[in-house]
């Protein structure tokens, strides 16, 4: 994660939610329930996660975070009564 919104968000609240959507006809998929267990600031570590690799970091990129969760819960896209 990049110092924007989203990273800010987590730095006063670390809960998250991921809505994932199936491909295919109607609206299959899953809620996600994230709590935020730690972060990761090393650029090396980062770089290795990354599924598209970029060059080295430059100084005028902001600081990078690689944060791990804890899936808290799951439920079903739609339907779900719990």
């Amino acid at each position: 994660m990049n110092e924007h919104l989203s990273y800010k968000n987590l730095t006063s609240n670390p809960k998250a939610a991921y809505l994932f959507l199936e491909e295919g006809p109607g609206y299959n998929g899953k809620r996600l329930y994230f709590t935020k267990i730690r972060e990761d600031t090393n650029a090396e570590i980062i770089d290795s996660m990354k599924r598209r690799k970029s060059s080295k970091y430059s100084e005028t990129e902001s600081k990078k975070h690689l944060v791990y969760f804890r899936v808290d819960k799951v439920r079903a896209l739609t339907g779900d009564q719990s």
